[in-house]
Formats: structure tokens, C-alpha cells, sequence
């Protein structure tokens, strides 16, 4: 029944309501026949039975027993006022029958998950995004809600984490706000008819309390939150931990410690900028982290949100500390876990009991979880990427599947930082379409570097300043370049020049120009080896569009060589490939003389030409 709720509501409703527009119809007539099933037990005295509003054709019934249930369940008013009887007067004797056939349990959580879920998927990118599952279950448990205790939801959406709450442990109040009013109403009948009985939710701009200095008038045991994406500020936001710029993430972090009891514990979920970002952001997880307040930091796979695949991380903090967790921040890395079904990203129970058991028992290994104190954290920058931390992965190389542990490798192999080997230049930007002093010149892009070759051929012109000096982004033969943006990783050796006219990187490559006595192809076989794609994975920062800077690849470690041996080294690698490219080129024409051997004996031949 749960599966088919939402075709049933779809076949009736869709010629007179456009498919964002079902929800404010269908939860209140849900909401009232789940007050009609269960009236007794949930001490209500409604005036009309089913079958009298299943006649009610003008909606004037319908609508005075949705405003008696808002009399009897203030905690729903909001919910219920947003049926509109005009909206499908034309199929509402239908659409009320149909709804009374569904039997709603006292706990109708799976079935309205199934309906908004369908609703998610045949709606795209209008509506509103419905959290995973996984992110609730992983928040509350991570929690530990207490009995008697209160949980706060600033986001709250349909109430789906707010249910989980109070699905963990019963006697909790849970209270949400969200800044539609529309889903908060929604938020509300979902709440009610999964059987919550202490639950309040209301409209609230969080941004509107930071901006404002706004203080709730009640503080939480615990802050579970999962807020919107990508939100940018008209302005700035002062906190007591600093100033909030441009992107509201951030904020929404400090909104949830300043909801907190002094002894609270929050989880929201944030994109993976906050936990990188320099500037303003920079200097507030610093205070955070000087502070002592984040407790852990749980980054998970990209797409798992449905509609995008954007990665995101469950921020873990703390106001009051276990003693064997103060002054330590642990990194827990699952980007390499989950299954990818129909387009999203599954975490299995498996893989959740995996986090949570790092997490709980305070583990610590090279693959999934390291436990890090204030000192190395302050050496790095207060960087808190999972991916700068725990160095052992799983990963697909040109040799095949690896298990990479770069901590070993530093360890027992003398290493140099690039820097020392190289010269580090960027691509630039070419002029725009407007820019009267722009010149044409051969600028290199992603779709000539392929399978680890450039190809000068395929060069095009491109824009670029006439004020661009020779030394900026000019190619050298024997440069290695390096990709700097986008998801692909790719590495080349510029080949031998030809002729006076030069080539320039474009913006998306970064550009090694090896000192005397280091070989351009010993390099390749470092950056095309697992270790090495490794550290560029490492270190790339982002989230849709992945990108390098220059500054974050100077002190990649390099194995240590004698100038003789990285010759030997190189030439021994650059043999490899060219071998591999011979091999192939040869096989190809044998499939060939083999395939047209077989055409000629069969006839087939004679009824094609080949081009020459």
C-alpha cells in the first residue's frame, strides 16, 4: 500500500494540480482520515464521519473538520489550514474516497517517506529536497538523545530528522522551524501522523535571528539539522565567532551552538567548503577549534542527497566534552563508502554501524577514522579534510585496484618537496569576447591532453592579454603539466617544440618546469602512479568543480634520486608507455587483417570501399 499511495493520489490529482502543488491538498485530507482512524486513542471528537465528507462536493464540510481537528491539535493548526477545497473542487468527492481507503497506521512514517520520495523523483529539481535517511539515523544515534530531553531542528523541512529523534527515544519534545511556511505546515502533519506526540514547529528565518541578534527563547539538549546548500548572504553576519560572508554555512554552525544548553551536543550537515575555506571562515573554525567545540568531523560520499553529488560532512560539536575527547578532534573519512542505486548514493546499515562504531569507541586506523589534536591541527592551517589526515585509501590505478597508505610511503622512502625540483607556474585566463587589446595565440585546454599526451595538433586559438608576458603560462619542451580543475586528473610532458610561435596554459593546468638535472618523465611516473594521484586527490579542494592551487602542491613529497637514476628512472617509464602504445598499435592492425580476412572469404568485402 505504501508503494502505491503516491500513484494513486497522482492518477487522481494530476489533470487538476501540477505536481508541486499536491502536497498542501493531499496531507491535510490525509492528516484528518489519520484523526478518523485513530480518534479514540488520540482523545478527539470529530463532528463528521468519513462518508459524510466523502459527499461534500462543495469542500464546506472538509473544511470545518479540518478547523475542529486545529482546535483539538493546535500543534497542526498551520498544516491544516493550507487545503484549498477550490484548488480540485472538480475531483474532490474522488479524491476523498480514495484517501479513505488508505489505512493509515498510528506510525505512518514508511508510507509518507514512500509518497514524498515518488514525490522527490517525478518533481526533479522543483520542491524540496528530501534529506537521506542515512543522515538521521547516523545524527541521532551519534547524539545519544537522553529521555526527557529536548531537540531542535532549525531546518526542519517535512520533520524527518525531528521523527528520527524522537523515534530513537520516546519521552523527547522536538521542536523545528524552517522558513516556509508551507513546509513547516507540512512538517507539522507529518509529525502527527507518525504518532509524536510532544513535537512544535513553527516558521523562522534562521538567517534573520543571526543578522539580527535574535536569542530563541529556550535553549536544547541537542541540535540536529540538515540545511540548504549553497545559500549566498546579502550581508554580512556578525557573530560572537566572527563575521559570516557570502556563503551561510557557516552561520547555520553557529546558530546550532548558540541554540545549545551549556552542556548541548548539536550534528549539522554542511557542504565540505567550511571545512577548508579561508578567509572569514577560516578564522571561525579556527575559533572552533581553539574553542574545543567540534567534536568530530564525518565526511561522507558525493550523492547522497538525490539531484546532485555534491559530498557532504556531518559536523559533530560539543559544548561540554567527554574527558578523553577534550583538546582532540576525530576525522572520520567514508567518502569510499556507499552503493550507488538509481542515481543516489546508499549507505547501507552495515557502513552506518561501521561510522558509528569509529565513532563511539573513539577508534582510530589509516583508512576510516584518525583522532587528532589541536597541535597538528594548528599546523595545518586548521584544515579539517578528512583527506589531509587519514592517508590510507582505496583506489583504482594504472596498475589496478591499490589499497594506498601514504604514511608508509613517507616513512620508508627518502623524499624532497616538488618545490625543490621545480619551477611552479599557472595557466591564465583568456580575454573575454569584449576585451579590444585581446591577441590570439595557442592556449592549451583539457581536450588536448589524452591518455597522457599532448597533443599540439589539436591547439586552437584562444584570447589572451596583449599585456601577457612570455613568462607567464608559456610552454617549455620537457614542462610537466598538471591539471588543476575539474573531476578528471590528468598529467603530460610537453614534447619537443616545433617552430617560433608559442603555447600557453590555460587556466585549467598547472605547469612544472623541472631544474637542471631533473627528468620531466621520472616526474610523469610519479604524478601517474597511485601514490601520486593520491596526493592530488588530497589535496584538490571542492566539491562540483574540484581545483589545485599552486600553493597546496609545493611540498608533495617526491622520492629522493640522484640525477642518474631519475634519467634511469624516467626512461625506463617513458620506454613503458610508448611500448604499451607499439603493442596496441599493432594489435589493432592484426584485428584488422584478421577481421578483413574473414569479409574477403565470405563474400562481405565486396560491398564496401575502404577510404584511404
Amino acid at each position: 500500500m505504501k508503494v502505491q499511495f503516491f500513484g494513486l493520489i497522482d492518477k487522481v490529482v494530476r489533470n487538476a494540480l501540477p505536481i508541486y502543488q499536491y502536497d498542501p491538498v493531499v496531507m491535510p485530507l490525509s492528516a484528518l482520515r489519520y484523526a478518523h482512524l485513530h480518534q479514540e486513542k488520540l482523545g478527539l471528537h470529530l463532528p463528521f464521519s468519513w462518508e459524510e465528507l466523502s459527499y461534500d462536493r462543495s469542500g464546506e464540510l472538509i473544511h470545518r473538520g479540518l478547523n475542529d481537528l486545529a482546535h483539538q491539535k493546535p500543534n497542526i493548526s498551520l498544516g491544516l489550514s493550507l487545503f484549498n477545497a477550490e484548488s480540485v473542487r472538480s475531483i474532490l468527492p474522488e479524491l476523498v474516497y480514495h484517501i479513505g481507503k488508505m489505512e493509515f497506521p498510528e506510525d505512518s512514517r514508511e508510507l509518507l517517506d514512500a509518497y514524498f520520495e515518488a514525490g522527490a523523483k517525478s518533481k526533479g529539481k522543483v520542491g524540496v529536497m528530501i534529506e537521506p535517511k542515512e543522515l538521521s539515523v547516523i545524527g541521532t544515534r551519534i547524539l545519544g538523545i537522553k529521555p526527557g530531553s529536548s531537540v531542535y531542528d532549525f531546518s526542519c523541512g517535512y520533520g524527518r530528522t525531528l521523527v528520527e529523534a524522537a523515534r530513537f527515544n520516546s519521552n523527547v519534545s522536538v521542536y523545528g522551524n524552517d522558513v516556509n511556511h508551507e513546509v513547516v505546515g507540512i512538517g507539522q502533519l507529518y509529525c502527527f501522523m507518525s504518532g509524536i506526540q510532544e513535537f512544535e514547529l513553527d516558521q523562522q528565518d534562521v538567517l534573520e535571528l543571526l543578522t539580527y541578534e535574535k536569542v530563541l527563547d529556550r535553549k536544547f539538549d541537542y541540535v540536529i539539522s540538515h540545511p540548504p546548500f549553497g545559500l549566498k548572504l546579502d550581508q554580512e553576519i556578525r557573530t560572537k565567532y566572527g563575521a559570516v560572508r557570502r556563503d551561510a554555512t557557516i552561520g547555520f554552525v553557529i546558530h546550532a551552538l548558540d541554540s545549545l544548553k551549556e552542556d548541548g551536543k548539536a550534528v549539522v550537515t554542511v557542504t565540505n567548503g567550511v571545512l577548508f575555506q579561508g578567509a572569514a571562515t577560516g578564522q571561525i573554525r579556527r575559533t572552533l577549534v581553539e574553542d574545543d567545540l567540534i567534536e568530530a568531523v564525518i565526511t561522507l560520499p558525493g550523492g547522497i542527497f538525490s539531484g546532485t553529488a555534491i559530498p557532504v560532512t556531518m559536523l559533530v560539536l560539543n559544548k561540554k566534552k567527554e574527558a578523553d575527547r577534550k583538546g582532540k578532534v576525530q576525522i572520520i573519512d567514508a567518502t569510499s563508502l556507499g552503493e550507488r542505486k538509481r542515481g543516489v548514493t546508499v549507505i547501507s546499515s552495515h557502513e552506518i554501524d561501521q561510522i558509528l562504531d569509529c565513532y563511539s569507541e573513539l577508534k582510530e586506523d589509516k583508512k576510516l577514522s584518525r583522532i587528532l589534536d589541536v597541535f597538528e591541527i594548528r599546523e595545518n592551517g586548521y584544515n579539517l579534510l578528512p583527506s589531509s589526515y587519514v592517508q590510507m585509501e582505496d583506489a583504482e590505478s594504472n596498475i589496478g585496484d591499490v589499497q594506498i597508505d601514504r604514511s608508509m610511503y613517507e616513512k620508508s622512502t627518502p623524499t624532497i618537496p616538488l618545490k625543490q625540483l621545480v619551477t611552479i607556474y599557472r595557466g591564465l585566463n583568456t580575454a573575454s569576447s569584449i576585451d579590444a587589446d585581446a591577441i590570439q595565440a595557442k592556449v592549451i585546454q583539457l581536450s588536448d591532453v589524452k591518455d597522457g599526451v599532448l597533443h599540439l595538433e589539436t591547439v586552437e586559438n584562444y584570447g589572451i592579454r596583449a599585456t601577457t608576458r612570455e613568462e607567464e603560462a608559456e610552454i617549455q619542451t620537457g614542462d610537466v603539466l598538471l591539471t588543476s580543475r575539474g573531476i578528471a586528473m590528468k598529467f603530460a610532458v610537453v614534447p619537443d617544440l616545433e617552430g617560433d610561435e608559442p603555447f600557453y596554459l590555460s587556466a585549467n593546468f598547472i605547469g612544472l618546469r623541472p631544474l637542471p638535472g631533473v627528468n620531466p618523465y621520472f616526474l610523469l611516473a610519479f604524478f601517474e602512479s597511485p601514490i601520486g594521484e593520491s596526493y592530488i586527490r588530497a589535496l584538490r579542494k571542492g566539491a562540483s568543480l574540484p581545483i589545485l592551487n599552486v600553493k597546496d602542491i609545493q611540498d608533495i613529497p617526491i622520492p629522493k634520486l640522484s640525477a642518474e637514476e631519475m634519467v634511469l628512472a624516467g626512461h625506463s617509464y617513458k620506454k613503458a608507455k610508448d611500448d604499451y602504445t607499439q603493442a596496441l598499435e599493432a594489435a589493432e592492425q592484426m584485428r584488422i587483417a584478421k577481421l578483413e580476412q574473414v569479409y574477403e572469404k565470405t563474400g562481405l568485402s565486396r560491398g564496401y570501399k575502404k577510404k584511404r
